[in-house]
């Protein structure tokens, strides 16, 4: 067919894939933001009727701190968000969230995990007007940072960014 002489089967396998990539993204991030709007309407039932949360409300950035010290899945994650109108940067990290290397309360080393598992629970987004967008690296051969080399490049750039633990401290 001229459609298989026009591309080459690597060529169509990749379009589909980011067509799928992307589907993923879009399902993936509207189960985020339920289940985020889940956790603020338990601890806000009232803001539904008021039309602060719900399915054709901007989610806010600010709602995760409602998530950090939850049951789900993202009380493991850390969260940055690059704010592009006001040039700040939010750190959300869950209570279950590991870094590289972290201590018990004696000094000593405590869970010692790799920078490659600390990196995959560390989620970029960027912050546009009405709109979060995942950062992802741009090539495949780029890898994800931990929340431990994004906080260094921003304080190493000066960048002011403001951290919101979910820790029992």
């Amino acid at each position: 067919s001229d459609f298989d002489e026009d591309y080459s089967s690597d060529e169509i396998d990749r379009t589909l894939l980011r067509e799928a990539n992307g589907a993923l993204v879009m399902e993936t991030a509207l189960t985020l933001k339920r289940t985020i709007e889940a956790r603020v309407l338990s601890a806000h039932p009232e803001w539904a009727a008021k039309g602060i949360v719900g399915e054709e409300v901007e989610a806010f950035s600010d709602f995760l701190v409602y998530t950090l010290e939850s049951q789900t899945i993202i009380s493991d994650w850390a969260v940055v968000v690059f704010d592009t109108s006001s040039g700040f940067v939010d750190v959300y990290r869950g209570k279950n969230y590991k870094d590289e290397a972290e201590t018990n309360d004696d000094g000593g080393v405590g869970c010692h995990i790799g920078e490659a598992q600390a990196a995959s629970n560390t989620l970029t987004l960027r912050y546009t007007p009405g709109h979060y967008q995942p950062l992802v690296p741009v090539t495949r051969d780029s890898a994800r940072p931990s929340l431990k080399k994004i906080i260094s490049a921003l304080d190493e750039a000066g960048v002011l960014y403001v951290i919101t633990d979910g820790g029992d401290e």
